[in-house]
């Protein structure tokens, strides 16, 4: 083995059977199968409620009805319709779960010796080395996670045969080491057998049993439509009869489902800390507790490469490599982050009793008992493993995208850095932006150049307006963070409110009637300008345009020019964007009415029409407006947006697919004052540096260039 050898080749020289196994338990194993058939015997507990059901309605008929039916006619009548009718829908939701076909999950893309021999020769000397034998089959996919399981259809169970699936930013964000020590984790559940075939076996139940105590569908809204017949009464009594009676089916499978997931929790925490041992003798005790702390932190990387992928793709963007994305997205971790992950993972210490996986902090503990030294501990990147990862995670990153359903063509995969930076500054941008305004101007859409020429910032000297931007810093950061939260306050409230001037009754979620005071309230919380806040907005915005028309007035010919130029466009741009926030209220408004809640009644369908229209009208207006304006890069600020819509070319002739098409608009337009600000800002802070005015934070001066000297 030499330095030069790549980690899959060092992967396949591991010796056969190099791993021990640890002894057999025997009371572990008998309380297995004990806890294997106690769950089995569930669906078959299930089966024989129906079967009893079913006895009951037998009976009621050939025996029962005839001496309940009262004298008279309608009593008869009801007498035979009505339980039939409540036994029939009963038995019927209750056979749905047996027979009702299942949605098949989209099959993964795998990974053979043909794609990359060297890789799947190490996998295979991995499980030798283990003494397992090799998965059947490896599948990619776009998780951040690895498991193993039966090869799907009884046949793959019968014969035992697995399939180990790998998820790519799992890949992008390990080192070798890392990663194959989690792919031993995987292995080491191949090797418990009988374990993993009762594993099996037992988290098909539950999932079962939690589908059919919570899960809620299609069949149970049909019910719950025959329930508010209000025409036909009996009916509709009927129909509250069978739901009471498939209520108290769900409670008693919501039990069984309790009492299973009581008895197999402690035997799959068992199984966790068995593969863990695998774990640390592949990679070593040492390196479990990093490999922990990575894979928390890539998930947060991947809650975020998703949150930013929602957004983009209105944009009509997709990551063109999602992997690459979860990486770039860890790298872009602040010291913050990693401080939290860190306290997370030193605080979970102790295992819940429904916890599939025991704590991180008792499993690190456990595996450094161990003491084990480790038999592969390359730190290259895990990436190194695979002959071409690139092109794979193109492929698995396509595959998802088509999972999910979205139309999409090589014109809308682009970079990760056009996706993940969408909102970067340049470099120098960046740090100008971050020193000047010292965290002052979170919302630079707020910014009216105007109000440099109002009292009293006209009459503040240069160095004034700075000093009294210091003064209010400590009030600021709340400030922001209160306007987030009102505007968040705001978009929730705006279908709500709509249903109320409707007169449509919608409770709340947790069940409360609206409270329509404070519903409004909430609507038109970041609306008011007669609040705290809302002057102390109304401040900064003055302070800062009058700092930056103290720069630009002593500004070289060339970029006073310049920076004049954009100062206008941002006064049009910030006039645009308090008018496009009104207009967004009816997105936030119609978009989630449209989706169903509430969707069929008549006078809801009209006032969606009737917003959507007059929202049409007034985007139309506000573009003709941008139209007119000139941009460097697209022609107009108008042309500069619509590109942006990624989805525009879509548009049908209904006037909520023109909303959804434009609903990036406010994303965009604060994007184009960020970066339009931010190359005044440049000039700006330059010239604060060359005539001595003290910035924000005194600590933080960058230097003035040696060659420059003041105009």
């Amino acid at each position: 083995m030499t330095a030069e050898s790549c980690p899959a080749d060092m992967l396949r020289a591991l010796p056969a059977d190099s791993i021990s196994r640890p002894p057999v338990k025997p009371l572990y194993v008998a309380s297995l199968w004990v806890v294997t058939a106690l769950c089995l015997a569930m669906p078959v507990l299930y089966v024989g409620l129906i079967a009893a059901f079913g006895w009951l309605e037998f009976r009621y008929y050939t025996d029962w009805v005839h001496h309940v039916q009262p004298g008279f006619s309608w009593g008869r009548l009801m007498a035979w319709t009505v339980p039939g009718f409540v036994g029939g829908i009963l038995i019927l939701f209750l056979l749905k779960p047996l027979f009702a076909p299942r949605h098949a999950a989209p099959e993964e893309i795998e990974l053979t010796a043909d794609d990359d021999p060297a890789l799947v020769a190490g996998i295979h000397a991995l499980c030798h080395a283990i003494g397992t034998r090799a998965p059947s089959s490896i599948r990619l996919s776009h998780e951040v996670n690895a498991w193993v399981q039966f090869e799907p259809g009884l046949w793959g169970f019968l014969r035992g045969h697995r399939r180990l699936t790998i998820g790519l930013p799992l890949v992008a964000g390990l080192d070798a080491r890392q990663f194959v020590g989690v792919m031993a984790h995987e292995f080491g559940h191949f090797a418990q057998g009988g374990g993993m075939r009762s594993s099996h076996l037992i988290n098909r139940v539950n999932r079962w049993l939690w589908s059919r105590g919570y899960e809620w569908d299609a069949w149970d809204d049909r019910l719950h439509d025959w329930r508010s017949d209000v025409d036909n009464g009996m009916f509709a009594a009927a129909a509250w009869l069978a739901s009471g009676a498939l209520w108290s089916t769900r409670r008693m499978m919501r039990g069984l489902f309790a009492i299973s997931i009581r008895m197999s929790r402690r035997l799959s925490q068992e199984m966790e800390f068995d593969a863990d041992r695998y774990e640390a003798l592949v990679a070593g005790s040492a390196c479990f507790a990093s490999t922990a702390l990575r894979m928390r932190a890539l998930m947060l990387a991947y809650q975020r490469t998703h949150a930013q992928g929602a957004h983009v793709w209105q944009q009509g963007r997709l990551a063109a490599d999602l992997p690459e994305a979860v990486m770039s997205h860890l790298q872009r971790l602040t010291p913050r982050d990693w401080d939290d992950l860190t306290h997370a993972l030193d605080a979970d210490d102790t295992t819940h009793y429904w916890a599939t996986h025991p704590a991180d902090g008792e499993r690190i503990a456990n595996v450094e008992q161990l003491g084990a030294a480790g038999l592969f501990l390359d730190e290259r990147p895990a990436r190194a493993l695979f002959a071409d990862f690139s092109a794979l995670s193109r492929r698995v990153t396509e595959r998802y995208y088509r999972s999910m359903g979205l139309v999409f063509d090589a014109r809308n995969l682009v970079d990760t850095a056009a996706v993940v930076d969408i909102d970067a500054l340049p470099d120098a941008d960046e740090l100008a932006w971050k020193r000047y305004t010292a965290g002052m101007l979170a919302e630079p859409a707020c910014l009216a150049p105007d109000d440099a020429a109002r009292l009293p910032f006209a009459d503040m000297t240069w160095q004034a307006c700075v000093d009294e931007l210091r003064r209010l810093m400590p009030d600021v950061a709340p400030l922001w963070a209160r306007r987030q939260r009102q505007r968040a306050r705001q978009l929730e409230a705006a279908p709500r409110v709509a249903l109320l001037d409707l007169g449509i009754d919608m409770p709340m979620p947790d069940g409360r009637d609206a409270d329509a005071v404070a519903l409004r309230t909430d609507f038109a919380g970041v609306a008011t300008g007669t609040t705290p806040d809302a002057r102390c907005l109304e401040r900064i915005s003055g302070l800062f345009a009058r700092r930056l028309a103290h720069a630009v007035a002593v500004m070289p010919p060339p970029e006073h020019a310049d920076a004049t130029a954009r100062l206008a466009l941002l006064q049009v741009l910030h006039t645009q964007a308090e008018r496009l926030a009104s207009l967004h209220l009816m997105v936030a408004a119609c978009l989630p009415l449209s989706r169903g809640l509430q969707g069929d009644d008549p006078a809801l369908r009209d006032w969606l029409m009737q917003s959507a229209t007059r929202y049409r009208t007034g985007i139309d207006a506000m573009m003709a407006t941008l139209d007119a304006i000139p941009l460097d890069d697209t022609g107009s600020v108008g042309r500069h947006l619509r590109l942006g819509c990624g989805h525009l070319d879509g548009v049908d002739d209904g006037p909520l697919s023109y909303m959804r098409a434009t609903a990036p608009l406010p994303d965009l337009l604060t994007r184009l004052i960020r970066q339009q600000l931010a190359s005044v800002i440049v000039h700006a802070q330059l010239q604060e540096q060359l005539h001595g005015i003290q910035p924000i934070r005194l600590l933080d001066v960058a230097p003035v260039p040696a060659n420059t000297a003041p105009a």
